[in-house]
């Protein structure tokens, strides 16, 4: 609750002096329904959340596609190379992989883009939490 006010906050839906009372509250709330009380006033954060889950997963994901990218087709290139083959028998393997990759890459950009447009993702090397 806390973050999602201290977003509102960051956004400028609350001024400082709303949020001091409102984090008070929040942390002195027994039960849900006084949480909810806090925020109905403000728009719902779920996509929010939901795109910083995404953004998270996406960025964990992709560095270890790109890693078992590298080192599989790398392999798979020392092993041609080793061989003396003429024909670029790994290309095979490196063509479609590339192309899953890029099309990996691009939707993490597009998740990112999605987080720009919402305004939580701040400066561009901004790092999401």
């Amino acid at each position: 609750m806390a973050r999602s006010l201290r977003r509102h906050f960051a956004a400028g839906r609350l001024s400082a002096e709303e949020l001091e009372e409102r984090l008070q509250c929040a942390y002195a709330a027994r039960s849900r329904a006084e949480l909810a009380r806090l925020t109905v006033d403000l728009p719902s954060d779920r996509r929010v959340r939901r795109l910083l889950w995404m953004h998270r997963v996406q960025r964990r994901t992709l560095r270890y596609h790109a890693a078992a990218y590298v080192s599989a087709n790398g392999t798979l290139v020392g092993i041609w190379a080793l061989t003396g083959e003429h024909g670029f028998w790994p290309a095979g393997v490196l063509a479609p992989w590339t192309v899953m990759l890029a099309w990996h890459a691009v939707g993490s950009v597009a998740v990112r883009r999605a987080l720009r447009a919402a305004g939580e993702a701040g400066p561009r090397r901004a790092r999401l939490p």
